[in-house]
């Protein structure tokens, strides 16, 4: 039950020692009879009801009901007055052990890596079926990125899974996956490659978060881009959908791409970048843009442009399995932009030549 106004022990009316302000001054409560007494604010008010005190997909109590975090202050009369419900801060942008933190600090902070650089973290690519899970789990990569699609998406009620088109059917979940995945120390990014299976799949993410306090990373390809597909996804219904449910990831949106051999394929142009910009200049959250090795180095001017538009921003470096492309290209990447702001998700042999070559240990 609620605690009631009135007299008594325990409220107000009852503490005969209590002392009442009235017209700016303090005033003795025999000379109040007859005054109608100052309304205290319960847990039953509205303001309280109507802001949620936990975080994630647990209920907060049930209206009225007591509550374990609630303090309890003796008060005069022998009853006892709640101290008002202990409300968890929320998460703050990049804070350590939160979705949204910075990789390097979280990585940094837990003696997984010895410096502020991005080439430092280990990335484990299309950790998808049953199999690749495990042995994601048990390397010794830093960050496991694994694709999602909807099984059974034309009826409607489909379940996420982890595939990467053209496969369209998995031996694994994501709610399996997901089960797998909190109990290691492995930060997440997750890949979609269809709308529909972003909201059932942020209420999944939304029901583990109190146990998944390390880096998410939720990506999707939201622009065309050099020599890339215009099926696109739709960057609006995406960034709302995510962002009403998980707010505190960090976002990782890229543009489509595409690479030919013997060809001269053109990187990112200035208005692929500026129209990038523009849809993240309205966004809180930190936010890493996939870039293609193979279209990097041609694209230097205008990264560097879209990395000055903010600290939130970052770049993470992927290649494909048939691109060609020199270490050179790497080095040179690494010359020009802050190395804790760019991420090497990039395939062997080149991954270990490129570490070796920075003098990092393979």
């Amino acid at each position: 039950m609620c605690p009631e106004q009135g007299s008594g022990p325990g409220t107000w009316e009852g503490r005969s020692k209590t002392r009442f302000f009235r017209e700016g001054r303090r005033v003795p409560r025999q000379q109040l009879q007859g005054v109608p007494p100052v309304k205290t604010v319960t847990r039953c008010s509205a303001a309280l009801q109507e802001q949620p005190l936990f975080a994630g997909p647990a209920a907060n109590p049930a209206p009225c009901a007591p509550s374990p975090r609630l303090n309890r202050v003796p008060a005069a009369g022998g009853g006892a007055k709640p101290a008002g419900p202990r409300r968890l801060r929320p998460a703050m942008e990049g804070e350590l052990g939160t979705w949204s933190g910075n990789v390097l600090d979280y990585f940094l902070n837990t003696n997984q890596i010895k410096t502020r650089d991005g080439a430092e973290i280990i990335w484990y690519h299309a950790a998808n079926n049953k199999s690749q899970m495990k042995e994601a789990i048990q390397s010794a990569a830093h960050m496991v990125e694994a694709d999602i699609l909807l099984c059974g998406e034309e009826e409607g009620n489909g379940e996420p899974i982890m595939a990467h088109p053209p496969e369209t059917n998995s031996d694994n979940t994501l709610q399996a996956w997901l089960n797998e995945i909190v109990n290691t120390k492995k930060g997440i990014k997750l890949d979609f490659k269809s709308l529909a299976a972003v909201k059932p799949s942020m209420m999944l993410l939304e029901g583990i978060k109190l146990h998944l306090r390390r880096p998410v990373w939720i990506n999707a390809d939201i622009l065309p881009g050099p020599n890339g597909s215009n099926t696109v996804m739709d960057a609006k219904r995406f960034l709302d959908t995510v962002t009403s449910f998980c707010p505190d990831v960090t976002l990782s949106l890229g543009w489509t791409t595409g690479w030919q051999p013997q060809q001269c394929n053109k990187g990112y142009s200035w208005a692929m970048v500026k129209e990038m910009a523009h849809i993240c200049d309205a966004l809180t959250q930190p936010v890493t843009f996939p870039v293609r090795a193979a279209l990097v180095r041609q694209s230097t001017s205008e990264l560097l442009w879209l990395l000055q538009k903010s600290n939130r921003y970052s770049l993470t470096v992927w290649t494909g399995r048939h691109d060609e492309y020199s270490i050179e290209d790497l080095l040179y990447l690494r010359e020009n932009f802050d190395k804790s702001r760019v991420y090497y998700d990039i395939l062997e042999p080149q991954n270990s030549e490129f570490r070796k070559a920075i003098g990092i240990e393979v």
